[in-house]
């Protein structure tokens, strides 16, 4: 997409966000989920939702391996899009969800309110002990808020949870995982115990090639197989047999 289609197609989603919000109808449903049409969440994501391909990777492998028995751990809400999703097919008691960005928090609210379902939430990182750590928010750019301190950002604390306490609680059978490079950190220091499913999007991009390897063979060694005929080159699916 040369410069000016690339600011014409711009011109196209804002304008067509503003006219939903001038007739009073905000949402759009994609893949049977409302989800917001707001200049807050960005155009990057607004454009993903106007043309309803919103997440669609992730959704595809999970719509296809999700089952009513299972019981869901995601990490990173985003908006609330997988969560809401899944809260329809094994009931929101079963879908426990963990975002780091309290503004991610408000929207999921707004989205998981608008879908009538109700997943258990929770504002921390996840991460091999519990406590406190610093959290910078991007205000600007959702998905590049991080636990690296920025002075250009809002700097907050934020409470930090054991993962492997908590899948030992909830007992999690399906793991689902978007969190911008941070798969890596979580692979390092998981124990699956329950988990049979596992449904990541990677980042080589961030991570580098050697940690996308690490990262796979550590599934192996928990064995876990991969499932080649679902995975896009970003969001993969591997499978305890």
């Amino acid at each position: 997409m040369d410069r000016i289609s690339f600011w014409l197609y711009k011109l196209y989603i804002l304008t067509y966000v503003l006219y939903r919000y001038i007739i009073g109808n905000s949402w759009k449903l994609v893949q049977g989920i409302y989800m917001p049409l707001q200049f807050s969440i960005g155009f990057n994501t607004l454009r993903w939702i106007v043309n309803g391909q919103y997440e669609m990777g992730e959704y595809t492998i999970v719509s296809q391996k999700i089952s009513k028995q299972d019981v869901v751990m995601e990490i990173g809400t985003g908006l609330g899009f997988i969560s809401s999703y899944c809260s329809t097919i094994v009931g929101s008691n079963n879908v426990h969800t963990y975002e780091a960005n309290p503004l991610n928090i408000v929207k999921a609210r707004e989205v998981f309110k608008k879908n009538n379902v109700s997943p258990n939430i929770t504002n921390a990182l996840l991460a091999n002990d519990n406590g406190a750590t610093n959290f910078s928010i991007n205000k600007k750019s959702r998905l590049a808020s991080s636990v690296s301190i920025n002075i250009n950002n809002e700097n907050i604390h934020l409470q930090k949870l054991n993962i492997n306490e908590i899948i030992s609680k909830i007992k999690p059978s399906f793991l689902i995982m978007d969190i911008e490079g941070g798969e890596y950190d979580i692979f390092k220091i998981i124990n699956f115990q329950s988990i049979k499913k596992v449904q990541f999007e990677l980042h080589p991009s961030i991570l580098g090639e050697d940690k996308c390897e690490e990262i796979f063979t550590l599934l192996a060694k928990s064995k876990f197989e991969k499932v080649i005929d679902l995975e896009d080159g970003r969001n993969f699916y591997f499978e305890k047999k």
